[in-house]
């Protein structure tokens, strides 16, 4: 599978962006928990431990199957994990959902994420 590389939706961002924040963020809470990428493969039901590595450096995503496998394992509430999941992933529809004023909060999102790129 090829990561997208085209920047998406004017961010200035590509997929694999999205994917390394993703990863950072599963390994920082997977270190909290003081586990082992096997650990945590295991307790996933994932079968390999590479799973989790290739997760953690940004190469691929959680399963979406798998997320309350994911949220229990690193004991985070599965509403807080799916909400982190999708702001990392898709801030946009993480916007459309759970601002209080969607338009604009997406307004602000692409000008914040616009400057943030320009200033690169």
């Amino acid at each position: 599978m090829v990561a997208m590389t085209k920047p998406l939706a004017g961010r200035g961002e590509t997929s694999a962006d999205y994917k390394r924040d993703l990863g950072l963020y599963i390994r920082d809470l997977r270190m909290r928990r003081g586990l082992t990428q096997a650990e945590l493969a295991k307790a996933v039901g994932m079968t390999y431990y590479t799973s989790i590595s290739a997760i953690e450096v940004g190469r691929n995503v959680v399963p979406s199957e798998r997320y309350m496998a994911f949220a229990e394992a690193l004991d985070v509430d599965p509403r807080i994990f799916g909400r982190r999941v999708l702001a990392l992933t898709n801030p946009w529809m993480h916007a459309m959902l759970f601002a209080s004023r969607p338009k604009e909060e997406i307004e602000r999102l692409n000008a914040v994420l616009g400057q943030r790129s320009s200033s690169q």
